[in-house]
Formats: C-alpha cells, sequence, structure tokens
C-alpha cells in the first residue's frame, strides 16, 4: 500500500443524467473510497432509469482540451476508462496513452450495452476499442462485451475461462470477465479474473433477487481502480471491490420507475 494519503484518479467517460451510471456513479464510489476524482467527460446523454433517450459526444477538439488540461497539472495514480461512444473517441485516447499516460495503471470498462439494452457504442469502433485494450493493466468487461471482444458465445463458466484467455491475447495484462448476466442454477454470480501470470482465480457471490440494478459494472471498475491507486495488488484490489459493490447491490434503491441504482455510500 502507498503511504501518500492523496490518491487521485482520473476518469474518462460518459455523463449519466440520471445520475445511476457513467462518470456520476464513478465519482461516487471513488468518494466512497476515500479518492480524489478527476473527470474527463467523452458523452453526454439523456438517460433515466428506463432508457437512454439521446447521446451526443463530446467535440474532439474539446475532449483533446479537457485531456490536455487536467494531465499538464495532476499525476494520477490510476485511470478508468468507461464509455467511449465512437470510433474518433476511442483514437484520442489510445493517442495520449502512447504519448503521456503509459506509466500510469488503466482499468478499462468496455461499455458497449445500456443496463437498458440501449447501444452505447458505434459498431464500427469496436475494433479501436480491442487496440486499447492493448495499454490496460485491467479490462473489465460483462458477459455480452466479452462475448463481442473474444468473438465467441459465453454459455457457461467453462466458457468464460475460454473467452478470457481470448480477450488477454489483445494485450491487456489482466481481464476480469464479469458474470452477473449468466444464468446458471446455482444462483450465484461468477467473476472470472485470468492475471498477467496466467492463473485464473474465480470469485463467487450470492446472487441476491432484485430487479435489474443500473450502474454496477461502472462502480465495481472504478472501486478497483481506486484499490489500485491505493497501490493493491490485483487480487485484493478485486476482493475488496467485490464485496464494496455486493453491499451496494443489498441495500440498492429505487429512484424512478425502471431499474435499481446502488447505494454507494453504504
Amino acid at each position: 500500500m502507498k503511504n501518500n494519503k492523496n490518491f487521485k484518479i482520473l476518469i474518462i467517460a460518459g455523463s449519466d443524467s440520471c445520475g445511476g451510471a457513467g462518470i456520476q456513479a464513478d465519482i461516487k464510489t471513488a468518494t466512497a473510497h476515500n479518492t480524489y476524482s478527476s473527470t474527463i467527460i467523452t458523452a453526454l446523454t439523456a438517460q433515466n432509469t428506463k432508457k437512454v433517450e439521446k447521446i451526443i459526444n463530446v467535440k474532439k477538439d474539446f475532449l483533446i482540451k479537457q485531456l490536455d488540461t487536467v494531465i499538464k497539472d495532476i499525476e494520477f495514480d490510476a485511470i478508468k476508462v468507461g464509455m467511449l461512444s465512437s470510433n474518433q473517441i476511442i483514437n484520442v485516447v489510445i493517442d495520449y496513452f502512447k504519448k503521456d499516460l503509459k506509466h500510469i495503471p488503466l482499468i478499462l470498462d468496455p461499455v458497449m450495452v445500456a443496463t437498458s439494452g440501449d447501444i452505447l457504442l458505434e459498431k464500427k469502433a469496436i475494433s479501436s476499442l480491442k487496440n486499447l485494450s492493448s495499454y490496460a493493466y485491467l479490462i473489465t468487461p460483462n458477459i455480452d462485451e466479452a462475448e463481442i471482444l473474444g468473438d465467441a458465445k459465453i454459455k457457461d463458466l467453462n466458457d468464460m475461462y475460454i473467452v478470457a484467455k481470448k480477450i488477454k491475447s489483445l494485450g491487456c495484462k489482466n481481464i476480469l470477465i464479469k458474470g452477473g448476466h449468466l444464468k446458471n442454477s446455482k444462483n450465484k454470480i461468477f467473476n472470472l479474473l485470468l492475471d498477467e501470470k496466467n492463473n485464473y482465480h474465480l470469485f463467487t457471490n450470492k446472487k441476491i433477487k432484485t430487479s435489474n440494478i443500473h450502474g454496477t459494472g461502472c462502480s465495481l471498475s472504478s472501486a478497483i481502480s481506486c484499490n489500485i491507486a491505493k497501490g493493491m495488488n490485483i487480487l485484493s484490489a478485486i476482493k475488496k471491490a467485490n464485496r464494496y459493490i455486493y453491499n451496494s447491490i443489498k441495500n440498492s434503491i429505487q429512484i424512478g420507475s425502471g431499474s435499481l441504482v446502488l447505494q454507494h455510500w453504504k
């Protein structure tokens, strides 16, 4: 663990106007972990707990201006990347990692589809997202995203092992497949880590019976980012983040008429 008391993460992601996911959930998670968060907005969304009504991507020049302005002033301990909705936006982020950010651990949550089912990434941008994965210390796809990145279906836990290996071949150091969307008869959630030494680690939670919950993936990746920023190793960072998300799901709240949202502060 680092002795520095002012842990700082940079969040590069889209805005969720209802506050349950996206950069708003990332900030809440960082605050709950006593970590300072700076933000780069990649897209604005008009959404609520039921659906995404509209997405407006930030213009390239302004995205670059955000990155330039923040990076030249603040030294970060970790970087969490979430929603990058266009090919152009992803390529801007890639350029920065090539040039200025290689020394900082990148935790990439490859956001493609919202809980509501709305598409959040252009299809033509998938190859660029795979390219960005090669710079990641950790990539955290859910089942649907892992199927796209690994170009294979995941029907059971065994498939998760196979696809994790395929995704790791993109160049990322560690891959965590979030198994919350995987149906199984054991009423459990399996999250599978393939680490940089090619060892597998399985994290198991009892499935909590509840409605759809908005923002779990964003928040898990942000919690891991905070723990990495504090100097934790990958296993400790994921275990602690997993406990945090489990408790946040147990205390989830209804703020609208659609999906529940996490209670980040408990």
